[in-house]
């Protein structure tokens, strides 16, 4: 089966954790966008249990940006926009 979930994840630059990554120049963790996309396979009722393949194709600063996850197969493909190129490509494993 097939399902495809979309929306757009929000990552407020007040956030003190900016602060320190890096200064003068924010840029969100590759971490926080890993989670970002692991919580929200997890509302839509998946459990993913590995992350793969994650590829961060430019700098994402604090703001928000659209994404597209499509599960398939036992696995979710992951896609974070920064305009209209993937910022962020990846995949999650599905039980």
């Amino acid at each position: 089966m097939t399902a495809t979930l979309s929306g757009v994840f929000c990552f407020d630059g007040a956030d003190p954790l900016y602060e320190g990554h890096f200064p003068g120049n924010p840029v969100v963790p590759g971490s926080l966008v890993v989670e970002a996309f692991y919580k929200r396979l997890q509302e839509a009722g998946h459990a993913p249990i590995e992350a793969k393949n994650f590829r961060f194709r430019s700098f994402v600063p604090p703001g928000s940006y659209p994404y597209t996850v499509r599960c398939e197969n036992g696995r979710a493909a992951c896609r974070l926009f920064h305009g209209e190129i993937p910022a962020v490509t990846g995949e999650m494993v599905l039980p």
